[in-house]
C-alpha cells in the first residue's frame, strides 16, 4: 500500500466520525466533568442558611429598651453595650468635657442607696437604651487602670433619645466620680471611651425613698 492510498483510508475514518458525532449530538453531554479546586458547588434553595441580615435604613425601627425596676434591691441589671450602634443619633462626645464639672457631693441621704441597675466593662462604646423611673438617681463611676495609669482617660455622656446631653464625666488617672441625674427619663443612653483603662464600673443608684415609690405606684 503507498502512501497515497494511506492518506485516502484515513480520510475516509475522519469523515466517518464526522459524521456520527453529528448524528449523535446528545452523546457528548452524558459525559461526566471533573470537579477542580476553582469551582463554586451549586446551592440549592433548600442548602441557604436559615441566618437573616439585617440592614439599617434611613429610618430605623424602634430599639427596645432596658427595664431598669429590679426585682429586689441584691439584683440590680446589667447594661450592656448595643449591637446596633448605626441606629442611634449621631452624636459626638464634647471637646471641653469640663462643662460637665467636677465631683458632684454624694446625696445626704439617712436611707440606704439601692442599685438598680450597672455597667461593668474595659473598652468603651454605646449602651443599650434604658429608662429609669426614679425623681433622684446618681451614677457612681468607678475606674481602674493598674498597666499605665499615667495614660489612663475615662470620657462619659448620658444622653435622651434625641441624643442630647443630660450629664457627663472625665476621669484622668484611676479614679472615682459621683454624678446626680435630679430627674427620671425615657429612651436613655451613655456614650463611653476609655484609653489605657483597665476596667470601669457604673452604677446606677438610687435612695431607698425612691426606689420604693416607685415600686408602690406600679
Amino acid at each position: 500500500m503507498d502512501k497515497g492510498d494511506l492518506y485516502t483510508l484515513i480520510g475516509g475514518f475522519v469523515v466517518i466520525l464526522v459524521i456520527a458525532v453529528i448524528a449523535h449530538t446528545g452523546a457528548l453531554s452524558k459525559v461526566p466533568s471533573l470537579p477542580f479546586s476553582g469551582s463554586t458547588p451549586a446551592v440549592h434553595a433548600t442548602e441557604v442558611p436559615s441566618y437573616q441580615v439585617t440592614v439599617v435604613t434611613s429610618s430605623p425601627t424602634p430599639i427596645p429598651e432596658v427595664n431598669m425596676t429590679p426585682r429586689s434591691p441584691d439584683s440590680p441589671y446589667r447594661i450592656f453595650y448595643t449591637s446596633n450602634p448605626f441606629t442611634y443619633p449621631v452624636v459626638h462626645l464634647p471637646a471641653h468635657m469640663e462643662t460637665f464639672g467636677a465631683s458632684d457631693i454624694p446625696l445626704r441621704e439617712t436611707s440606704p442607696i439601692i442599685p438598680f441597675a450597672y455597667i461593668e466593662e474595659s473598652r468603651g462604646g454605646l449602651t443599650q437604651i434604658f429608662s429609669v423611673p426614679y425623681e433622684v438617681w446618681v451614677l457612681n463611676i468607678s475606674v481602674t487602670a493598674d498597666r499605665q495609669p499615667q495614660y489612663t482617660m475615662f470620657r462619659m455622656v448620658l444622653c435622651d433619645a434625641k441624643g442630647n446631653f443630660l450629664q457627663g464625666a472625665e476621669i484622668q488617672y484611676p479614679g472615682t466620680m459621683y454624678k446626680v441625674v435630679r430627674t427620671p427619663g425615657k429612651g436613655m443612653y451613655m456614650i463611653i471611651s476609655t484609653d489605657s483603662v483597665d476596667s470601669f464600673r457604673i452604677s446606677l443608684e438610687t435612695p431607698l425613698r425612691f426606689y420604693e415609690k416607685d415600686r408602690t405606684s406600679t
